[in-house]
């Protein structure tokens, strides 16, 4: 059995983008920068649900995050590398903590 599980921790690059969907569940996506220099990697990062709505008032450009989820494809592009992370859980990581 195969499991599509993934974790990282990163920062974040831009204001999280919050909306609701026509049956009113939250939805959060944001962006995350995860490793250093030559090795960055950005990754959409989508989660949805009660705890996305008050996420997305208290994270912030430039916060440090740690994301449990999947990997899924996206779209079209999924044969081209195409993928997000569909979190189900997104935490704040303290700046004393580090990545």
């Amino acid at each position: 059995m195969s499991r599509n599980r993934i974790e990282l921790v990163g920062r974040v690059v831009a204001p999280p983008e919050v909306r609701t969907t026509p049956t009113g569940t939250p939805v959060i996506r944001i962006e995350v920068d995860c490793g250093e220099g030559r090795e960055v990697l950005r990754l959409g990062v989508v989660m949805a649900g009660a705890a996305a709505r008050e996420l997305g008032m208290r994270i912030s450009a430039g916060a440090t995050v740690k994301v449990t989820g999947a990997l899924r494809a996206v779209g079209r592009r999924a044969l081209a590398g195409g993928v997000e992370v569909l979190a189900s859980e997104i935490s704040e990581v303290p700046a004393d903590a580090g990545p």
